[in-house]
């Protein structure tokens, strides 16, 4: 017996049946499956070539046809049956699809294929078409092995549980090996000195780092797509934290946002674990201070003077590293407008590549947002890596906005950049300004610690906030409204 008669009734031949995948005896019905060739990248690479080699053989299907195929691919993957996945969305890319649905097509193909280099290849094409998509970078660094897929979160179904009990925290003491006295960190010099015999010990000079991140640009970058997919790009730090002063025994209770802290009763100098967990980001970087206290008051005092505040009762002048979040975003943004030609308004559109480096974005609520516009003054170039004893004596704070809604706050700022000034996109006046941002890609972020000397004055029975820049010495504050600004407030209700 030929290998084309049928083995069930010996007597009719077997003919492949129309969708290529089995085979069919015409007298008895009899179907047998047809084993699929082991797939390949060069199979693969003539899929990503289907459409742009013009071939006769592509695929023709109405735009219902070809979700529904796709739908059919995307089923077959679910429910484990990857040689009927592989077949429709194999299809689905020899058709003259969308480029969503070939991104969502390529997504799903990586799930059918056993091979990393085969996965690798499908995301790379779903990056291709889509360079912002977040479920392919994920893919993408779980094959690096860059990401657990065990850490990977649903946000919408986290849960954050805080013990009752303050977890016991982990400490850092500063203490002079000379006398055993407590040692702060001066803003004069990159020391730390002894208040009591006056030992200097010299910080290292290996805080920079000495080669560029490959995240974003520019040093200390983290990559946003990989804190995003776990629970530390959705939680702050809640959990109240406990230790005992090794010095005198008393026992502390720090809030959650605490870093650093001396103790009150023997002035011993402590910095806490900047992470008690693999939920919570650490800081990757800070800018030391460089401003002294005498500084900071005299640069008070000018800026009382420049704008003739009179007789202020000014708090005490607090130095404190304050949180802040940096992001490197870029990408693409298609646009649409009108712009004048001659007497008329004509519609135009087009593609603009921006990047912004290193956005600020304030990491805890503490600030009026009038205050948090200084953050932008600080010369990011004097970065260091994050080192605790930088905060020996100086309070500091963890943050207390999430990555996750820090990062909102700066595509936000940056969309209303782009707008404020759209002449980037073409000369002239343009109106009915239309952007899609989907393509608008936050590469990289980093958690740096800024330097800041806090105060507060009262003028006429209302309390001000004021800052002095930690590094430049720039103040920043509210101020109380002049005569006239005074007269059109009250004319204006």
């Amino acid at each position: 017996m030929s290998n084309n008669n049928c083995p069930q009734c010996g007597r009719g031949q077997l003919f492949f049946s129309g969708d290529g995948r089995a085979r069919e005896c015409e007298q008895c019905g009899y179907r047998t499956a047809v084993t699929p060739p082991p797939r390949s990248l060069l199979e693969l690479r003539d899929l990503a070539t289907y459409r742009m080699s013009g071939s006769q053989t592509v695929d023709t299907f109405g735009r219902a046809g070809i979700r529904m195929l796709l739908a059919q691919g995307v089923a077959a993957a679910k429910a484990g049956d990857m040689d009927e996945a592989y077949y429709c969305l194999s299809r689905v890319l020899r058709t003259e699809a969308a480029d969503e649905e070939r991104a969502r097509a390529w997504l799903w193909l990586s799930q059918t294929l056993p091979e990393p280099a085969e996965k690798r290849y499908c995301l790379e094409q779903v990056l291709i078409v889509n360079p912002s998509h977040g479920a392919a970078r994920r893919g993408l660094a779980v094959l690096d092995g860059r990401l657990n897929p065990n850490d990977i979160v649903n946000p919408d179904q986290m849960t954050h549980e805080i013990d009752e009990v303050p977890l016991a925290a982990a400490v850092e003491q500063f203490t002079c090996p000379r006398c055993a006295g407590p040692m702060n960190y001066t803003p004069d010099g990159r020391a730390l000195l002894c208040e009591f015999c006056h030992y200097h010990q010299l910080l290292a000079e290996d805080g920079r780092p000495s080669q560029e991140s490959q995240f974003g640009q520019g040093a200390f970058e983290q990559e946003f797509t990989l804190a995003m997919a776990t629970a530390r790009g959705h939680l702050s730090p809640v959990q109240m934290r406990a230790f005992q002063c090794y010095s005198c025994a008393v026992e502390f209770v720090l809030a959650p946002e605490t870093i650093s802290v001396t103790c009150p009763y023997c002035d011993a100098v402590y910095v806490t674990e900047t992470a008690e967990s693999q939920d919570i980001l650490p800081p990757h970087a800070l800018v030391p201070f460089a401003v002294s206290l005498h500084d900071a008051q005299a640069g008070l005092r000018r800026w009382f003077k420049q704008h003739a505040i009179e007789r202020p009762r000014v708090s005490p002048i607090i130095g404190i590293y304050l949180p802040v979040w940096t992001f490197d975003i870029g990408g693409e943004i298609k646009w649409h407008g009108l712009v004048k030609r001659g007497d008329d308004w004509v519609p135009v559109n087009g593609n603009h590549l921006p990047f912004y480096d290193d956005v600020l974005a304030p990491a805890n609520q503490k600030l009026a947002d009038t205050l948090t516009k200084g953050f932008a003054e600080f010369d990011l170039g004097g970065l260091t890596a994050y080192d605790g004893r930088y905060l020996a004596d100086w309070p500091a704070e963890r943050y207390q906005i999430p990555l996750s809604d820090a990062s909102l706050l700066a595509r936000k700022r940056v969309l209303k950049d782009i707008r404020r000034h759209a002449h980037r996109f073409t000369p002239g006046e343009i109106r009915d300004l239309r952007l899609n941002t989907a393509g608008l890609i936050i590469e990289s972020f980093k958690l740096i610690l800024l330097p800041m000397w806090v105060a507060h004055y009262k003028v006429e029975g209302v309390v001000y906030d004021v800052i002095i820049n930690g590094q430049t010495g720039i103040v920043h504050g509210d101020r109380p409204q002049g005569t006239i600004r005074k007269f059109f407030s009250r004319l204006l209700g």
